[in-house]
C-alpha cells in the first residue's frame, strides 16, 4: 500500500511540474523592418529575418521602450535579439 501512495504521489508531482513549465526562445538575427506601429502604449514592429524568410513571412515583435521605438526606421536592416516565452509573442531584447 506505502508503495502504491508512493508511486502515485511521484507521478502526480511530475505531472504537475510538467504543467507549469514555460518554455523561452531567444534568437538573433539580421532584421528588416517593414512596419512599425503602436496603440496606447503598446509598441511594435513587423520585420523577418532577410537570411531564412521573405517578407511575406514576417513576424510582430513588441518593443518595450518608447525612445527605442522611436529610433527604429521602417525598410532598414539591423542585428537584432529578441525572446519570446510560451505563447507571448516576441520581445526585443536588443537592436543595432
Amino acid at each position: 500500500m506505502k508503495r502504491a501512495n508512493l508511486f502515485l504521489l511521484i507521478v502526480l508531482l511530475l505531472l504537475l511540474s510538467a504543467c507549469g513549465h514555460v518554455s523561452s526562445v531567444y534568437t538573433a538575427s539580421l532584421l528588416v523592418v517593414i512596419e512599425k506601429d503602436h496603440v496606447d502604449e503598446d509598441y511594435w514592429i513587423i520585420a523577418y529575418d532577410p537570411n531564412n524568410q521573405t517578407e511575406e513571412e514576417a513576424f510582430q515583435i513588441m518593443v518595450d521602450n518608447e525612445l527605442l521605438w522611436n529610433n527604429i526606421k521602417v525598410d532598414e536592416e539591423y542585428a537584432a535579439s529578441y525572446t519570446k516565452e510560451g505563447n507571448k509573442p516576441w520581445v526585443l531584447e536588443e537592436i543595432k
